[in-house]
């Protein structure tokens, strides 16, 4: 009997955002399982295809005449970009054929990162206006009901403000070519746009809903302290324009979602808080004598694209 296909099942596992957002990726542009024939036997290689470092674990199913060149399940991390074989199997009796059906599974995050607790994280966007926090931890949880998004924040803002950098990392992720129609339904849990960064320390932050093709950045370019991410848009599973912002970790498998503190010379450093004002630095007006803002239409003409001069009429 001829050694048969090896099956296997690719499982994402991992929330965006907003609510359980599903990534706007497919499974195999981010991890692509495949399996090597060679002279008696077989070897699956994983390859990650996204910046982030994944574990990649396979669970053996069920087998005939099996020899491996591993135990099972096998469980492998792998370095953003990277590619490795994982394991050989062969028949055990070379006098008889084998069969192997497995599943695959993958998680984004080093299970090993640690979140620096003491890092606070710069109001993520620039405005001459605080913008009020729709929804935090201390607050009624209408979408934040998972552990991947627990300790989120929505920031309440309109569309076209400039979207910052939190803290410093590198771009891995974006998303940009949804419409800004978001709505409250289950169609659009995939439609949002969003920038990653991956920090130092090996967590990340999410920013999330952003306007279409307005994204500044590219995956693999490292960003400082409010430089520029995007504008912010009303993409994916929304019901009113906001920035959803949080910060996350692998652990142990699970992406969950991590406590974190913002600052501002306004503030200094502080949780934010259910209805609570975000000044963004430097903090020129108060909350109830804003001025009006240039809008996107006035900075954008038609057929312009968006570069570094809109961003800066935005801001102004």
């Amino acid at each position: 009997m001829s050694a048969s296909r090896a099956l296997f099942v690719a499982v994402f596992c991992y929330a965006l955002s907003f609510s359980q957002l599903s990534t706007a990726y497919a499974v195999n542009d981010l991890v692509k399982i495949e399996t090597a024939k060679k002279a008696g036997s077989d070897t699956v290689i994983a390859t990650n295809n996204s910046r982030m470092p994944v574990m990649v674990t396979l669970q053996l199913s069920s087998s005939s005449n099996l020899a491996s060149s591993r135990n099972w399940p096998v469980q492998v991390l792998l370095a953003g970009g990277q590619s490795m074989e994982l394991v050989d199997v062969f028949a055990a009796n070379r006098q008889f054929g084998y069969t192997y059906y497995y599943n695959s599974q993958f998680v984004q995050g080093d299970p090993r990162a640690r979140h620096d607790a003491g890092v606070s994280y710069r109001i993520p966007f620039l405005a001459d206006q605080a913008f009020q926090i729709l929804q935090a931890a201390d607050g009624p949880l209408f979408t934040h009901t998972t552990v991947a998004t627990r300790y989120a924040v929505d920031i309440n803002m309109p569309v076209g403000t400039a979207v910052v950098a939190a803290r410093a990392g590198m771009v891995v992720e974006v998303v940009r070519q949804f419409a800004d129609n978001g709505k409250a339904e289950a169609e659009f849990f995939d439609k949002a746009n969003y920038v990653r960064v991956l920090h130092d320390d090996g967590s990340w932050a999410d920013y999330v809903h952003l306007m279409q093709n307005s994204t500044q950045v590219q995956p693999g370019q490292r960003v400082e302290i409010g430089n520029v991410l995007a504008l912010s848009g009303n993409s994916g599973f929304s019901t009113t324009p906001h920035l959803h912002f949080h910060v996350q970790v692998n652990q142990n498998g699970t992406i969950i979602s991590l406590p974190f503190r913002f600052r501002n010379a306004h503030d200094g450093v502080f949780t934010p808080l259910y209805k609570t004002w975000l000044i963004p630095d430097p903090p020129n007006l108060s909350v109830s004598r804003a001025k009006t803002r240039k809008t996107l239409r006035e900075c954008l003409p038609t057929g312009k694209a968006i570069d570094d001069a809109v961003i800066r009429c935005l801001a102004s």
